[in-house]
């Protein structure tokens, strides 16, 4: 086993112990509502997953958390809330949150070298910060994903437990839409991984083959239709408008925190290039990049 995969060990031990108080809080809980149920135990997991991520004294424990939870909550919902008498919707709905699950996982570990490695953005927090890094560690890295991703689920209550189709029209559009997210957040990853493993490196080089010639976010963009996909679905079985909140705080996120992060990042280590690039290419939806100026 070599380091790599022994890490992968150790990160999947990490997660079946958060998954299993994740579960034992949500049987605590019995007398609460669905919702409360769900967000205590998805509370407790976060809390767990930042005492291990102080303990490996790396924040990047949590990096999986994102993609990994909304598969656990279809499990939930499967078990406690009827999946055997489930219909083509909540099977459409499943499918959907598993394939951007499972793929999404999939990229994060064939991407991690391990512990030797922790997210560029949680280095800086670290340096920033100081000696006041671990409130920013459990608000800003653990909690504040964890919150907005519960939100980005909580239409898909009604879906699996509250509702009843009201719109099918409004249900296969979301649907698309988290496809259409899902494949497009794949095909930025590829690529991405494509280009970090080239051959003859400069480190001026910045990406721009395939879809990232059209759009410096696609990935970002893929997560944003997904998210808004599921709030389609949740609204076409009855969930009230409120539920959008999820997706326009993701929405609000990419645009304000993670892609002005990114771009800072780029201007800090590919100046010249960066700028000529963000000249040209559109920052989120894929547009004809503009002609390169000579």
């Amino acid at each position: 086993m070599n380091k790599k995969e022994k890490a992968l060990l150790e990160i999947t031990i990490i997660y079946i112990i958060v998954g299993l108080t994740g579960w034992a809080t949500f049987n605590f809980f019995q007398n609460e509502g669905i919702v409360l149920r769900f967000l205590y135990a998805d509370l407790t997991m976060t809390i767990i997953s930042y005492l291990f991520s102080i303990l490996r004294r790396n924040s990047s424990v949590y990096d999986a958390y994102w993609s990994v939870i909304p598969f656990y909550f279809i499990l939930l919902w499967y078990v406690y809330f009827g999946g055997s008498e489930w219909g083509i919707y909540q099977w459409i709905s499943a499918a959907a949150v598993s394939f951007w699950s499972w793929r999404l996982t999939w990229s994060w570990a064939r991407g991690w070298p391990g512990w030797e490695h922790e997210d560029w953005r949680y280095v800086n927090f670290r340096k920033q910060f100081g000696k006041f890094f671990q409130p920013i560690n459990f608000l800003a890295i653990h909690l504040y994903p964890t919150l907005i991703v519960f939100l980005g689920m909580w239409g898909l209550f009604w879906v699996f437990n509250f509702g009843e189709i009201h719109s099918p029209i409004l249900f296969y559009f979301g649907a698309f839409l988290s496809l259409l997210g899902t494949i497009l957040e794949g095909m930025a990853d590829k690529e991405l991984d494509r280009f970090r493993k080239r051959k003859n490196k400069k480190k001026e080089d910045i990406l721009r083959n395939g879809i990232w010639a059209y759009s410096r976010n696609p990935n970002y963009l893929g997560e944003i239709l997904f998210w808004f996909g599921l709030l389609g679905m949740g609204l076409a079985f009855g969930a009230p408008g409120y539920t959008a909140v999820g997706a326009i705080g993701m929405l609000l996120m990419f645009l304000f925190a993670s892609i002005p992060m990114k771009d800072k990042q780029m201007e800090k280590n590919r100046p010249e290039a960066f700028a000529q690039y963000k000249k040209e290419v559109s920052k989120l939806f894929p547009f004809p990049p503009k002609k390169r100026q000579v």
